[in-house]
C-alpha cells in the first residue's frame, strides 16, 4: 500500500504559519509548465502548493519572503519532492 505524504507545516520568522499541502501530478506538470528554466519548477511548486496563513500566495510573496523563510520552504519541498534537492 502506498504510503501517503502529509502537508508539512512551517512558522516564518514573522510568526506566520506556512503549509505545504499535498500536490498532485498536475501541480508538477503546471510548474513544469510555467518554469522559464528548470531551477524555477521548485518555486512554481511552491506557488501552486503553499498558503501562508490559510490564503494562497503568490510568485511575488516568495519574492519577498525573507530569505530564511525561503529556505525553509525550499528545505521543507526537497523532504516532500525528493527529486527537487540540489546534487552536490
Amino acid at each position: 500500500m502506498a504510503e501517503k505524504t502529509q502537508a508539512k507545516e512551517i512558522i516564518l520568522s514573522d510568526g506566520r504559519k506556512a503549509v505545504i499541502k499535498d500536490g498532485k501530478g498536475r501541480d508538477l506538470f503546471e510548474a513544469m509548465r510555467l518554469a522559464s528554466e528548470p531551477g524555477e519548477i521548485s518555486k512554481m511548486l511552491l506557488v501552486r502548493l503553499v498558503e501562508i496563513d490559510g490564503k494562497p500566495i503568490t510568485e511575488d510573496d516568495i519574492d519577498e519572503l525573507p530569505l530564511s523563510d525561503a529556505v525553509k520552504l525550499l528545505d521543507a519541498m526537497s523532504d516532500l519532492l525528493p527529486f527537487t534537492r540540489t546534487q552536490k
